[in-house]
């Protein structure tokens, strides 16, 4: 076998091993830094949001995620609020205090809270829980 051969062979053989991997079919599938692509699209996220840990039950349809913002929960809540409804999700409910604020929400299929808490001064942050039937 040529050198070029054996080349071309494990540069296939490597390839192949990272779509296999990419294409993970464990139950559950624990993250950080980036949004899951089980998440829509067109799910508001804040400009400027840090995705901290992520998690995607494949066996419940359920994905999490953990949003960092700099802005205070109050206007977290509102961006979500207004960012939701202006993609198509129907809220159902959105209730809290100054400690904690959850919004549920809804459309088709999907069925989902945001849990915005805040995080000091001028911060807050968000846990996304989306679930599809």
């Amino acid at each position: 076998m040529t050198a070029r051969r054996l080349l071309l062979l494990l540069l296939a053989a490597a390839t192949l091993a990272g779509a296999l991997a990419a294409c993970s079919d464990e139950p559950v599938t624990v993250g950080e830094g980036e949004i899951p692509g089980s998440v829509p699209d067109d799910f508001p996220v804040p400009a400027g949001a840090v995705v901290g840990e992520t998690l995607v039950d494949r066996t419940s349809h359920r994905t999490e995620f953990r949003l960092s913002i700099s802005e205070d929960s109050t206007r977290v809540v509102r961006f979500f609020t207004i960012g939701l409804v202006e993609n198509g999700y129907v809220i159902s409910s959105s209730a809290g205090d100054a400690a904690r604020w959850t919004i549920e929400f809804g459309r088709g299929i999907l069925r989902g809270t945001v849990l915005v808490e805040p995080a000091g001064p001028g911060a807050a942050t968000a846990l996304v829980s989306i679930n599809r039937s």
